[in-house]
């Protein structure tokens, strides 16, 4: 069948399916709103024991309604743009698991993929390793790839369009003053507008921003020595972290400096900020507020849950009777998480007309670290009850319904934390997530194998007082953005530092396989610089080794060897540790900013990639997006000619993956490449017999200790030894 005839087939079939849909939604709608409201009466047990532990209205909210494209109620009032149906049954999912891996030379997926935490039972329990193995989505839908935002990136131009709404470019001028204007503090006078700095905001509970959290960005300025408070006006961040309010009281939040996986970098277009919070009986000794034992028992958290040793069996203070459970944060732990669009203006001023503040007479700060003065997102995490092991092992059902409320921007991840997270509007306010956005938080701080006690950043802590404080990316400077102070730390288990794990393993150089223009050009100059062509044999120039664009059209016969070699230079970029700079008055070596920061093109082009989206409202279709035009997708989600879809069918070289093969069962069987599978589809050693991945992962042919990437036994856990190379 020709191309032309195939579309015009696929579009009488799309507007067939999408008929029927429009027949049967209303009786959808109906039932699944049904289903909801028996789930969340009165012989609903968890709505009953969530509700009275926690002072918070609970509901059953049923994934149905997000598989048929039900919109939550009131969307268009509440977001300022219309409902865009993503029809996906399980939104938790992220875009990234589908993504090619290159025949192994693409390895992004063990940084949540991993057995180490599980295997050790340090507040993980999701041996998820093995899915490096296949591209094992769970049922037939799953297996299709439902991110439209990225499949399908001109729909989102077609339909600001069609609203006569500008498609925000990167040379747009607006683009900077958007992302320098604060919306933080509106959305926290009116969740917060009666002072109550509890966590649960009982005081302003009809306020749907009920769950922001309790951390006044007001009180975020830097500290000053002479006045830290300019005579009362505002609250500040202290040398040692603790953030203090306008009296000069400790809040009880203490802002984390941590180390960030590379994957997350500034390069992303999204910063972040974190800060923890633990109750007020760890704050106190004796009934007071003592601010020595509420650093010790924040110490003493770090080394619980960095699995360092430690002698204690108890907390201390007014905390004297809570036992330690290593890897499990105490009940009442909080984590505020503002994630910020990146600017290079945004470097820690303070002072008046700052150039990363815009519409603030008099003195204002900048956050640190590319953080713009904007957010993106508010996110909170609240551990409302105690889990062991056995509590957050895999279910042995998959989950039909999320326990939350719908448009206060919170649900419970099953694991005894609350998740809230507010987002912006179409006019750039502050909203709280739709069940469906919430979802994707879910993905994360859930069933993943990298996080202790569902919490990412905390483990990442830098060592020490540097890792009490904001977080910096480096201590970044805008006048001298080629350097950073940041370290890279030994991971223990591979014996490498992060980052050359990293570049060893991620030939993309970025959790979406598109290798950033930055480190792009960092790799040519240093492949060139030491003659690679020659010493590495190169069958291909540099040019064509590192041309993402060229690559999303290339049969396998093409593409492959061009990403081994690509591969090559990177482990030699990774090995001789020329990723790190050297600082001669300091005597340490730290990890360059012309591979950690953007250039100006860059955070341009994806503050204006972002706000495509937020201007669209169409979050819960995927945050990333490449360009405008379907030809923006990058070669990972293309076909090499050689990828079959889910009839087991060829997909051509150069068309878009729109999903994988699946089994009767309907779980996905498409191996992914990082290793040699059997018939079975099972890892197999270098003489293709089966192996144990839970006794014997090293024996995988293709793993890291062999020359490959696959490696199960990933530690997010951040070690204390800085990569020191060897001096000549």
């Amino acid at each position: 069948m020709k191309k032309k005839q195939r579309w015009i087939l696929t579009f009488v079939i799309m507007l067939v399916v999408v008929g029927l849909l429009l027949l049967v939604m209303p009786g959808v709608e109906e039932e699944v709103r049904r289903e909801e409201m028996v789930m969340s009466g009165d012989d609903a047990p968890e709505v009953a024991a969530l509700t009275q532990s926690t002072g918070l209205e609970a509901e059953w909210i049923a994934l149905r309604a997000m598989e048929y494209g039900i919109a939550p109620e009131g969307f268009l009032q509440k977001a300022g743009a219309a409902y865009r149906p993503g029809f996906n049954p399980d939104p938790a999912i992220p875009a990234q698991c589908w993504i090619e891996t290159g025949y192994g030379t693409q390895n992004a997926c063990k940084y949540c993929h991993t057995d180490y935490l599980a295997q050790i039972g340090h507040g993980n329990n999701f041996p998820i390793g093995e899915d490096q193995v296949l591209f094992s989505f769970p049922t037939p839908k799953l297996n299709l790839i439902n991110w439209k935002n990225i499949t399908h990136p001109e729909q989102i131009v077609q339909r600001l369009e069609a609203e006569g709404i500008a498609v925000p470019a990167a040379a747009d001028p607006v683009n900077l003053k958007w992302v320098r204007r604060d919306n933080w503090r509106e959305a926290y006078s009116r969740g917060r507008g009666i002072e109550d700095d509890s966590w649960n905001n009982l005081s302003n509970h009809d306020s749907d921003m009920q769950l922001m959290p309790a951390l006044n960005p007001d009180d975020l300025f830097p500290w000053k020595e002479a006045d830290p408070t300019d005579g009362g006006r505002h609250g500040y961040v202290a040398t040692d972290g603790f953030v203090m309010n306008a009296k000069d009281e400790c809040t009880g939040w203490r802002a984390v400096n941590f180390f960030p996986y590379a994957i997350f970098t500034p390069l992303t277009g999204s910063v972040s900020g974190i800060y923890i919070r633990l109750p007020r009986p760890f704050q106190e000794k004796e009934g007071r507020f003592d601010i020595d034992t509420y650093a010790h028992n924040l110490d003493l958290l770090e080394k619980q849950i960095k699995n360092r040793a430690f002698e204690e069996t108890h907390y201390y203070g007014g905390a004297g009777e809570v036992a330690v459970d290593k890897g499990f944060y105490p009940v009442g732990t909080e984590f505020a998480h503002p994630l910020h669009y990146v600017d290079l203006n945004a470097d820690g001023e303070r002072g008046a007309e700052l150039d990363g503040v815009i519409g603030e007479p008099g003195e204002s700060f900048e956050f640190p670290g590319t953080r713009s003065r904007r957010v993106k997102e508010i996110r909170y995490m609240y551990k409302w009850k105690a889990v062991t092991l056995e509590d957050i092992a895999p279910a042995e059902e998959e989950a039909d319904a999320v326990l939350g409320k719908e448009w206060k921007g919170w649900i419970d991840n099953g694991a005894g934390w609350i998740l809230a997270a507010f987002i912006e509007r179409r006019d750039g306010y502050l909203r709280p997530q739709t069940t469906e956005e919430l979802m994707q938080c879910l993905g994360c701080h859930s069933a993943v194998g990298n996080t202790v006690d569902a919490v990412w950043s905390f483990q990442r802590k830098l060592p020490g007082e540097t890792g009490w404080g904001e977080m910096d990316y480096g201590r970044y400077s805008k006048q001298a953005p080629q350097w950073t102070q940041l370290n890279d730390y030994v991971n223990p288990n591979v014996d490498r530092g992060e980052m050359e794990y990293f570049y060893a393993s991620v030939v993309g150089a970025d959790l979406y396989g598109v290798m950033p223009a930055e480190i792009k050009a960092e790799l040519i100059n240093y492949a060139a610089a030491n003659d690679l062509q020659t010493l590495l044999e190169l069958k291909h120039s540099l040019e064509e080794i590192f041309d993402d664009e060229a690559l999303k059209t290339t049969p396998r016969n093409v593409r492959e060897p061009i990403l081994r070699e690509r591969a090559a230079i990177m482990r030699r970029f990774a090995a001789e540790k020329a990723y790190l700079d050297y600082n001669t008055e300091r005597d340490e070596y730290f990890i360059k900013g012309s591979i950690f920061y953007p250039s100006k093109e860059t955070m341009l082009g994806n503050i204006a990639a972002y706000r495509r989206i937020q201007l669209d409202q169409s979050f819960n279709l995927g945050k990333h997006v490449f360009g405008l035009r379907p030809g923006a997708i990058p070669f990972t989600f293309r076909s090499d000619g050689e990828v079959l879809n889910p009839r087991r069918e060829p997909i051509p070289a150069g068309e878009v993956i729109d999903g994988r093969p699946y089994g009767k069962d309907g779980v996905g069987t498409m191996p992914t490449g990082l290793t040699p599978v059997d018939d079975q589809g099972r890892p197999v050693d270098v003489q293709g017999n089966p192996v144990d991945l839970e006794t014997n992962p090293e024996r995988v042919a293709g793993h890291i200790s062999r020359g490959g990437t696959f490696d199960t036994l990933y530690t997010p856990i951040l070690s204390d030894r800085k990569v020191r190379p060897e001096r000549n």
